[in-house]
């Protein structure tokens, strides 16, 4: 059976990969491609996909009022133009059959039999429709309202992309899920070879970027052997219980193949961590030279204190108790649990309180039952927590087995690896074209993009009118870079951007909308007769657009 190479199985994050470094090494020790650009062969392999990762240099970006355009209370992705995007190519394929589709632009998707879940997870049968379409410029981009913001470290880029896809599947008008045993294959034309873009997937639940930690490019199209190679005696070293102690408040691994094991970990400790909570108390016996008082405790509250007969508090402190607020008759008592055995007893009639801080006693002739009680309620405690500790043992190995396993699996495909890269050395075309591949283990939006942060050449206030000079409203405001396949969003009120950076040395162009949904336009000509007096002139576009090649035709670049 003939498959298509993989280089993307989904990554850990950075917690899994402090337990499995050398994930990120892999794959990185092969030489960039050069143009002409190459298309990658069709090569036979057993092995599995190879976990990568991808050094990105962040550059830096700035956090002044005005920069970003962003409004909390619109929809996450938001085409400017309503009525127009970039439409999909729908296909039927059937759930129980391997299917391979070539998409109009030269890109290739392989199906595999098995692929869908429904919302259930139960697996699919029959027909199903699936839908796919890509972005691959700046046009496609802006019509989209994909936002390609990404944060990192508190920190706001911008992606420069070299191909974004989206993929979902549908049967009988409801959302299928990807089967993660058998992810769905997509091997995407892109207009460079460049190896500084990672992959990333759209969380439009949480409304970010998830990095993948994946390098894209198939074999042939390749980095450096500079840029860091593959050591095969790498490997992996597995520590769930720092993993969870450090990831514990942290989002899950995008990677299926381990984060339902993460999970099951997390699940286990958090569980083990509730018995300890419910370790019974051992009360001690009263001090007849120090005084006590008795007060009604609430069981559910304080089940550790209501286990036991006759309970008083004897007070720890004796120099500061204060004998004449003993004698007040109060009307309400509340207990805060300290460290060890000890409670802080605060009492309150209207605005007075008065606080002490006491421990449980019992006189000596309760001391024999109170003893057999605790005895019962520890024994019960230890074999609840045994049977706790138990599960959490058993999840950590079952990780540790699955991210061993994993190893094993990138070892081989490293040989398998190379052979194909020695195969296809061989045999290359100059003809064809540059892929980057994704395994889909969700459906939706991944994106090949290297984060960068706006201009810096030039920062003014920027006037923006209409071509008469009066004032535009606009609600979106986009800067284009020639030869940048990116689009730097910026707030503009009342007629000005307060903060307007672009590189003057560049060829820009300004793409924005109005309030009242008109497209308008400054052209690179007006931008460079304009950038001088701060003030740009818009072209409105007075259409109703009802294709995205339409608007296109107004998005020269």
């Amino acid at each position: 059976m003939k498959y298509k190479i993989n280089r993307n199985q989904t990554p850990l994050t950075e917690g899994e990969l402090s337990s499995a470094r050398n994930f990120n090494q892999a794959l990185k020790g092969y030489r960039a491609m050069k143009a002409p650009f190459y298309r990658r062969g069709k090569f036979l392999t057993g092995g599995s996909a190879i976990i990568v990762g991808a050094a990105i240099a962040l550059m830096v970006v700035f956090d002044d009022k005005g920069e970003i355009l962003g409004n909390e209370n619109s929809p996450y992705i938001a085409p400017p133009i309503a009525q127009v995007n970039i439409a999909a190519d729908t296909y039927t394929v059937d759930a129980d059959s391997t299917t391979d589709i070539d998409y109009t632009s030269g890109s290739k998707l392989h199906i595999p039999a098995g692929a869908f879940k429904d919302a259930s997870g139960n697996p699919v049968k029959g027909k199903v429709t699936l839908k796919y379409r890509e972005f691959h410029d700046q046009k496609d981009i802006f019509i989209s309202g994909i936002p390609m913001i990404y944060d990192s470290a508190g920190s706001k880029y911008v992606f420069e992309s070299a191909g974004m896809m989206e993929i979902t599947a549908w049967q009988d008008g409801k959302a299928l899920q990807a089967n993660n045993d058998k992810p769905i294959k997509v091997d995407m034309v892109s207009n460079t070879a460049e190896d500084r873009y990672n992959t990333y997937y759209l969380d439009t639940a949480e409304k970010k970027w998830v990095n993948l930690n994946q390098a894209n490019l198939l074999p042939g199209q390749k980095p450096t052997a500079a840029k860091g190679g593959i050591n095969p005696k790498d490997t992996l070293s597995v520590d769930t219980k720092a993993y969870v102690e450090e990831m514990e408040n942290e989002p899950l691994s995008s990677n299926p193949a381990l984060s339902k094991y993460v999970q099951e970990v997390r699940r286990t400790v958090a569980e083990v961590k509730a018995v300890e909570k419910e370790k019974p108390m051992a009360v001690t016996k009263a001090d007849k030279n120090k005084q006590r008082f008795s007060i009604t405790v609430d069981p559910t509250e304080f089940p550790e204190i209501a286990i036991y007969k006759g309970v008083k508090f004897q007070v720890k402190d004796e120099k500061s108790f204060d004998q004449a607020s003993a004698k007040v008759e109060w009307e309400d008592v509340k207990l805060k649990k300290l460290t060890g055995i000890d409670y802080e007893i605060t009492f309150s009639k209207g605005a007075k309180t008065f606080k002490v801080v006491a421990t449980p006693v019992l006189q000596e002739k309760d001391m024999a039952e109170a003893q057999k009680v605790y005895d019962r309620k520890f024994a019960e405690y230890q074999t609840k927590l045994n049977d706790k500790k138990a599960a959490e043992e058993k999840a950590r190995k079952e990780y540790e087995a699955r991210a061993k396993a994993m190893e094993v699996e990138m070892q081989k495909a490293i040989a398998a690896q190379k052979e194909r890269d020695r195969v296809y050395e061989a045999s290359l075309n100059r003809t064809q074209l540059i892929y980057r591949t994704f395994s889909v283990y969700r459906f939706g939006t991944y994106n090949c993009d290297s984060p960068v942060g706006w201009p810096t050449e030039s920062n003014v206030v920027a006037s923006l009118t209409d071509e008469n000079g009066n004032k535009l409203n606009l609600r979106s405001f986009n800067l284009v870079e020639k030869g940048r396949n990116a689009i730097f969003p910026y707030t503009a009120e009342s007629g000005q951007c307060k903060n307007f950076r672009f590189n003057g040395s560049k060829e820009n162009m300004i793409w924005a909308m109005t309030d009242d949904n008109k497209l308008a336009i400054v052209d690179a000509k007006s931008f460079k007769e304009q950038k001088a007096n701060r003030t740009f002139k818009f072209k409105l576009v007075d259409e109703e657009f009802k294709t995205s090649d339409e608007v296109k035709k107004y998005l020269d670049i």
